[in-house]
């Protein structure tokens, strides 16, 4: 986890050569979402375990009908609904529905520091949300021979409306009017299972019998009379 001009505390890199600069490198910021990370390197296990062919695996050319097509990372954002949008020279972006997110990728024609790209923010695609890049609540960035593939679970994750499940004392830095919250109510007691019903008919106590009634008739017993006074 080297230490670069941003703060991202987690650095993900990968190396050709284990002695020599990173081959790729992709960053996520302190307050960017476990789930990305998860995703991230999730795709990169499995990525590892088919071999170099597949981590170290360099975007193809755009259009290509193939798995390390770039614009296969941007297909889940646009699914979902997500704007293209030009915000400087030489950037291409995506914006979500709402504007509170966005995915800026440098056109490939646009050489880029390799350096820079691993020490700061100005990689191939920045991956941010917030109302500005320049002051984003979370980003990751990735530059530019980060494999396809893992770029695209990062968007796929990003593009996934489901709710993330939170506890309240981790929403308290979350910023009003970028985040909706839904209390989740407990889940009752289970539905007992035919094994618990049996369970309980053979501990059910034995109810008491009632007390014998008498027979017909009644005996009185009346008490001894006193004696003589002596």
């Amino acid at each position: 986890m080297p230490e670069g001009k941003d703060d991202a505390p987690w650095h993900i890199n990968a190396y050709e050569d284990p002695a020599g600069p990173p081959t790729w490198g992709t960053y996520f910021s302190e307050s960017a979402p476990t789930e990305f990370v998860q995703v991230f390197t999730a795709a990169l296990a499995r990525a590892y375990e088919q071999g170099p062919d597949a981590y170290l695996a360099r975007p193809g050319v755009p259009g290509a009908d193939d798995h390390h097509d770039p614009f296969q990372v941007l297909a889940p954002l646009v699914i979902q609904g997500w704007k293209f949008d030009h915000p400087r020279w030489g950037v291409n972006a995506l914006r979500a529905p709402d504007g509170l997110a966005g995915l800026e990728f440098v056109k490939r024609h646009i050489d880029l520091n390799p350096e820079g790209e691993l020490t700061t923010r100005d990689a191939r695609w920045q991956l941010w949300a917030g109302e500005s890049i320049d002051r984003p609540a979370w980003y990751v960035t990735a530059s530019t021979n980060t494999p396809v593939p893992l770029l695209t679970a990062l968007t796929e994750c990003a593009a996934d409306p489901t709710p993330l499940p939170r506890w309240r004392e981790d929403t308290f830095s979350y910023i009003e009017g970028m985040a909706q919250l839904t209390p989740i109510q407990p889940p009752g007691p289970p539905a007992p299972t035919p094994l618990d019903v049996q369970r309980a008919a053979a501990f059910r106590p034995t109810p008491a019998l009632p007390a014998a009634a008498s027979p017909c008739g009644s005996t009185t017993v009346r008490p001894a009379l006193p004696g003589p006074c002596r």
